[in-house]
């Protein structure tokens, strides 16, 4: 009996064997998602004075995939951060526990997703949410404040050259993307947020579409109260320190701002001297850096309404009182008759990063060819 059974399977097997066409390819294996970082050099960083250095890390989401079709190009999202000053803010929780909770201001850590960065972004293409596209996160932190600002600075470095030249040039050479604005995006959070819209207001011709989160988008409003400033520097000198959010926020937005290399040793002009009157000619120097003011040039006004897409949101509950300046800004925008997306949601500065680039991705994505 054993022995038919044998006999048998043989049988069947050369059956099933001689069934096969010689022509027929094996199954092919789709490339999985992945997370890959990279070092960078930026030549726009360097020289500075406060010797930030070129090669900056990048950390590159690569959707499921890309490696099986070499013809295919793909739409790429360059997300930036605010706080932690990473390329990982998105992906490593840990980073964020140093900054949630006294004597820092921010009350709620962000909703990280609990399958993780990769799999939430897999999650959203295979429902159809979004295109499959590159996300890029660059590492924008700068020596002694953390803020660049994404800002070019003779202290800091060419920040904004870095992330719309050399991180550009770099995907393009590096990756199969879609070399044009249209196939560019700019979502960034808090500074990031704020770099996102200044960014795609002054270079349309590289990004088609900007969303902000809980950006700093109207300088003066953060200008006019400056008493949690005071309120760490209570002997009345001004100065950057340890658990001190506010007032090196300030030195860092100096920093990007209004540097000056002749005035030791923190190399800044701070717009507010130490009795609080305002300093005119310093306040002109960040308002020009202000994407609220921008919006009075008639070219910057122009560049912004070229953009296919425009998304700002912010949390009613932002520590920061950054609504009240997306409010500003949102409602300058559509008296210049500048369309855009504007939503406030229930929540912290930083809580609902996640649930929100939900909404922002799908935007952008939706847009980008």
């Amino acid at each position: 009996m054993k022995r038919n059974f044998i006999l048998l399977g043989l049988i069947a097997s050369l059956t099933l064997l001689g069934s096969c066409d010689d022509g027929d390819d094996p199954p092919v294996q789709i490339s999985e998602s992945r997370l890959e970082f990279k070092d960078m050099v930026s030549e726009s960083i360097t020289p500075n004075f406060m010797e930030n250095p070129e090669l900056r890390k990048v950390q590159i989401y690569i959707p499921e995939g890309y490696d099986n079709n070499e013809s295919e190009n793909y739409s790429v999202i360059y997300l930036l951060h605010g706080l932690p000053f990473s390329e990982q803010s998105f992906t490593d929780p840990a980073l964020w526990e140093p900054w949630i909770g006294a004597p820092m201001p921010f009350v709620s850590a962000p909703d990280f997703p609990a399958e993780g960065f990769k799999s939430w972004v897999d999650s959203m293409i295979e429902m159809g949410e979004m295109d499959p596209a590159i996300i890029v996160m660059p590492n924008a932190e700068a020596n002694q404040f953390g803020f660049s600002m994404y800002t070019n600075s003779t202290l800091n470095g060419g920040f904004e050259d870095y992330i719309v030249n050399d991180l550009v040039n770099y995907m393009d050479s590096n990756y199969r993307t879609k070399d044009t604005k249209n196939g560019r995006a700019l979502i960034g959070t808090s500074q990031g947020g704020y770099a996102a819209i200044k960014l795609g207001m002054l270079h349309p011709d590289k990004f088609c579409v900007v969303a902000s989160h809980t950006g700093l988008l109207y300088i003066e409003g953060f200008l006019s109260d400056p008493a949690a400033i005071f309120a760490e520097n209570p002997d009345g000198n001004i100065a950057p320190g340890p658990g001190k959010f506010f007032t090196n926020a300030v030195f860092a937005f100096g920093a990007a701002w209004s540097p000056n290399l002749n005035n030791p040793p923190y190399m800044v002009d701070l717009p507010i001297d130490e009795a609080g009157a305002i300093r005119p000619d310093i306040v002109g120097k960040w308002l020009s850096q202000d994407p609220f003011t921008m919006l009075d040039d008639p070219e910057n006004l122009n560049n912004i309404r070229s953009l296919k897409g425009i998304y700002l949101d912010a949390g009613l509950q932002d520590e920061l009182g950054m609504n009240g300046m997306a409010d500003a800004f949102s409602t300058k925008l559509t008296a210049f008759g500048v369309a855009h997306t504007y939503e406030n949601f229930q929540g912290t500065h930083f809580g609902n990063i996640f649930s929100r680039l939900e909404e922002s991705i799908p935007f952008c994505s939706e847009i980008m060819d």
